[in-house]
């Protein structure tokens, strides 16, 4: 056999036995949309302490992002602070999100990250929001255009939180955030690593749309109930204590 067809017959080979890369979802961070400021000055005054300087507004989004940071994750609390806005990049979002801050709307999402990340993912469209650099881009579920179920985006592997192991290896953090990094994450509950995450739902959502996507999960269990409710586990809920909230969908925080 002559090398020339040496060489194309490997190559038509390689191609074929390589196997396809599969995109796999899994949980970064999670956002509460937010109408006022109760239910985070309810948390950062009795369990967390504010990532103050990380507070950021989204220009073309009309909405603002203040953070609350843990070892592994990471809290949102989306603002809308200029609806007109808002409603103009509905389109290009995907579905309308202005409704997440009205009464009966689900307002929780779950940040997702895609790797690899796939803008032919199945169920998701590609959405690059106005104050994002060129070249960025989330996946947004097609689910999203449901109210009454949790919104679900999906960031480039990049954009993943920075997880750190323990505070020892804040200490290694960059000099320039090292202080503030440790006051963030130095929570006065003693909180330290998101463990367990439980949504709830009912039953006629069980399945279906964005729902079903979050079954599928790893870290995230969903269960039936009356309503909507989440509960968060942190460090194993090793100091026996609990948080409740119940303006909204039951938020219970166990640590």
């Amino acid at each position: 056999m002559r090398p020339g067809w040496y060489l194309l017959l490997a190559s038509l080979l390689f191609t074929y036995a390589a196997p396809a890369q599969h995109t796999t979802l899994r949980f970064d961070h999670l956002v509460f949309f937010v109408a006022d400021s109760s239910l985070e000055q309810a948390l950062t005054q009795q369990l967390f302490h504010p990532a103050e300087k990380l507070a950021t507004p989204h220009p073309g989004q009309g909405t603002e992002g203040h953070y609350v940071l843990f070892l592994n994750t990471s809290i949102e609390f989306l603002y809308l602070r200029d609806s007109a806005s808002a409603r103009r990049n509905e389109e290009r979002f995907g579905s309308r999100y202005t409704q997440r801050w009205e009464p009966g709307a689900n307002p929780i999402a779950f940040g997702l990250i895609a790797e690899p990340f796939d803008t032919t993912l199945a169920g998701f469209h590609t959405y690059h929001g106005p104050d994002q650099p060129e070249g960025e881009r989330y996946l947004m579920a097609a689910g999203n255009t449901d109210p009454t179920q949790p919104l679900l985006y999906a960031s480039m592997p990049h954009r993943a939180h920075k997880t750190m192991s323990s505070m020892e290896e804040v200490e290694r953090a960059d000099p320039a955030i090292r202080e503030d990094l440790r006051h963030y994450l130095s929570h006065p509950s003693g909180i330290r690593r998101l463990t367990g995450l439980v949504l709830t739902v009912p039953d006629s959502t069980m399945g279906a749309g964005n729902v079903a996507l979050l079954q599928d999960l790893e870290g995230v269990e969903v269960r039936k109930g009356d309503g909507h409710a989440l509960t968060l586990e942190f460090d194993g809920a090793a100091q026996g204590r609990e948080f409740r909230w119940s303006e909204g969908p039951e938020l219970l925080i166990r640590y």
